[in-house]
């Protein structure tokens, strides 16, 4: 269980503020990214895993901008002077044991502290909760790209997959929807448990066998195992690709080399996911199980990999997903060059000096050599 009011000591608080600078340098980079992220997939839309990956990085905006507003004002009210009495709120959720501060005096970074747990950290859960089932829903589009290539074009729609997302946002908000009533704020608008967050019973069947078992246990063996097989077709497609260049020295096609790249992508995303929640999965049994204060410097460490697994998202998109690093850098209106090599082709994206135009010019070798006498020149 959380650590209790007659055993916690201050020097647990300097270890649990202790990530709000790794916060900082995490969430804001990580927002504008997830943001930049969700447009560029808005306006892609032309399969259905772009369609989660939007619904994903909404789920990251919510679940980063709520650690922003939470911690730091967390970590700025307990600054002021030691608290006269602490509420702990034993959350078996995603971020770990919600320590909230009651205060004897009137100061606005404390109450702005409480008013947005009341209703901020409820939004995180389901954010939460609706990330890791868009996870899942992204596992199960590629496994059924990479298993069943015929069907998939039946399956995975870009109108299924916003079904897929507009169910799990339902679905997460009605399972949240008592985090809400877990808090309230007094007369003095301070932030106190209600009987609901007292109720032992609630204690251990919501928030712990429920959580457990619909956000980790379910969804976490769903995605391992369909990741094990995505992996292995995954590894036979490239062996026999690497036979048929070497029988008959034919490429295979730009479009099935795309596609591999984005299932290796989605896999990458959910391999890093399920590494940055083992922290937290263990915080939850360790608190269930431990009747002691043991080692609270860990939930600092697994918060911080929670922002860190929302905020990467986009790097990994831009690092094998060529058609999203094209766009992002159009959005965001760079004068970029872009070149990708496929075989003797050499695709290039320039900027056209007279009006800012992004202009696309495809040569060949062959067409290079009727062009100029010497043979190729260098693009």
């Amino acid at each position: 269980m959380a650590v209790s009011p007659e055993n916690y000591k201050p020097s647990h608080m300097n270890h649990f503020c202790s990530h709000v600078h790794c916060v900082f340098v995490v969430c804001i980079p990580g927002i504008v990214a997830a943001v930049l992220s969700a447009i560029v997939f808005a306006k892609l839309r032309h399969s259905s895993l772009e369609v989660l990956l939007c619904g994903l990085s909404l789920f990251d905006v919510v679940l980063l901008t709520s650690s922003i507003m939470i911690y730091p004002s967390m970590h700025q009210c307990s600054m002021i002077h030691e608290p006269s009495e602490r509420v702990i709120l034993e959350s078996l959720q995603w971020k770990g044991p919600l320590i909230i501060f009651s205060f004897q005096h009137n100061s606005f970074v404390c109450h702005f502290f409480w008013k947005v747990t009341v209703f901020i950290f409820p939004l995180s859960l389901i954010a939460q909760a609706g990330s890791v089932w868009t996870y899942v829903a992204v596992t199960v589009d590629r496994f059924i790209a990479v298993s069943f290539p015929i069907k998939r074009r039946v399956w995975s729609t870009r109108s299924n997959s916003l079904t897929v997302l507009v169910v799990i946002t339902l679905i997460c908000t009605f399972f949240k929807l008592p985090s809400f009533f877990e808090v309230r704020l007094d007369h003095n608008g301070e932030v106190v448990p209600t009987e609901l967050r007292k109720n032992q019973f609630y204690i251990e069947f919501y928030l712990f066998y429920l959580y457990v078992t619909f956000i980790q246990l379910i969804p976490w063996t769903i995605i391992i195992f369909l990741n094990a097989i995505i992996i292995h077709k995954v590894r036979l497609a490239y062996r026999a690709q690497e036979v048929m260049i070497h029988n008959s020295g034919k490429m295979n096609s730009k479009r099935e080399d795309a596609e591999r790249k984005v299932t290796v992508m989605a896999t990458v995303m959910t391999m890093i996911f399920i590494f940055c929640n083992i922290p937290p999965g263990i915080n939850y049994l360790v608190d269930r199980y431990s009747k002691t204060d043991l080692y609270r410097q860990r939930i600092p460490l697994s918060n911080v990999l929670v922002c860190v697994n929302s905020a990467s998202n986009m790097m990994i998109y831009c690092v094998f997903n060529v058609r999203f690093r094209r766009a992002a850098l159009k959005l965001l209106g760079c004068p970029a060059l872009i070149t990708t090599r496929n075989g003797s082709v050499v695709t290039r994206l320039t900027t056209d000096g007279g009006n800012g135009m992004l202009r696309s010019r495809v040569t060949t070798f062959d067409n290079l050599h009727n062009r100029s006498p010497e043979g190729p020149t260098p693009c």
